[in-house]
């Protein structure tokens, strides 16, 4: 895969850019936490409220819907064109582990269960997609984890969790307290988790987000074949009349 960096009208998004084509250059794991001031600076609409104290629930909706929900437990993220390229670089069997999907993305993923998350690549706008909403979701989920993890709410979500219940009325209005955000927010935020919400705000209380990123080099001919797999897949999953 070429490792240009793409051109774009905004210097503010081309530092960015700069920073992260140029930091997954090297072989190590990329810390999320080491992108978040160019993050900042790029002043994305989609994260209007980045730079507040307090939790930009749009933001994190946009980040729910766009990764799996293993996204809780995973810290390392690896970014790659094939299996082969996978297994070359130190995680064979990568399509053994468990599929994952996100609700409003089709990127092939899969989860070792434990805390690594492999994501096929077709193209670089993959990368340029991925990275941000990565980095969008720790500025939130860690900002809610500084409103959460010395709360006496943290309590009684341990004890929904434990009893496997959903939150109750005056438990989401503690939340809403604690989080300020409102309760619409709130609704939001539980639709698209379901019944992993309450886990969700429990391991946000319990710990902060620190997830890092790899990319693993290939080739253009795998960047050539993970397209055509891409497109084999939107082929098969499309319905016709």
């Amino acid at each position: 895969m070429k490792r240009t960096v793409p051109t774009t009208g905004s210097e503010e998004i081309r530092l960015y850019m700069r920073t992260y084509y140029s930091l997954l250059r090297t072989t190590d794991e990329v810390q999320i936490q080491t992108l978040v001031e160019t993050h900042l600076g790029m002043d994305s609409p989609l994260h209007a409220k980045a730079r507040d104290d307090t939790p930009d629930v749009s933001a994190l909706v946009y980040c729910s819907l766009r990764l799996p929900p293993c996204i809780r437990q995973t810290r390392l993220v690896v970014m790659g064109q094939s299996e082969w390229v996978f297994g070359q670089r130190g995680y064979p069997g990568v399509e053994q582990w468990q599929p994952v999907v996100a609700a409003a993305r089709r990127r092939r993923s899969f989860f070792d269960g434990q805390e690594t998350l492999a994501v096929y690549v077709a193209s670089l706008s993959d990368i340029d997609d991925l990275v941000p909403i990565l980095t969008a979701f720790q500025i939130e989920w860690n900002k809610m984890h500084v409103r959460l993890h010395d709360a006496p709410v943290l309590t009684a979500l341990e004890a929904c969790v434990a009893d496997d219940r959903p939150l109750d009325d005056g438990l989401r209005a503690q939340l809403c307290e604690t989080l300020e955000v409102s309760s619409g927010d709130l609704s939001n935020l539980e639709i698209i988790w379901k019944r992993d919400f309450p886990a969700l705000l429990l391991d946000v209380g319990h710990c902060r987000k620190r997830t890092a990123v790899r990319l693993l080099a290939g080739s253009q001919v795998e960047y050539r074949k993970a397209t055509q797999r891409w497109w084999e897949n939107i082929d098969d999953n499309s319905a016709f009349d």
